[in-house]
């Protein structure tokens, strides 16, 4: 549910406690898990050239999730 005072946020759902988001000094985008994660693979990354086709990919991730915490 959406407060008014707050609007809805997808890319937060979608990353948050289960994602941290950074830039290389290549300028690669990139995400990998947090500290502590207790899902399969806490040592997944992805990356993508862009922050539209990183975004995707997690999407594309959180769609076909099987054990998500």
């Amino acid at each position: 549910m959406t407060r008014p005072d707050k609007p809805h946020d997808p890319i937060g759902d979608l990353i948050t406690g289960k994602w941290v988001l950074s830039i290389t000094g290549e300028g690669r985008f990139i995400a990998y898990r947090p500290f502590g994660w207790s899902g399969p693979d806490p040592h997944e990354q992805v990356t993508a050239e862009t922050r539209e086709a990183l975004v995707s990919k997690l999407h594309y991730l959180d769609r076909h999730a099987v054990n998500d915490p």
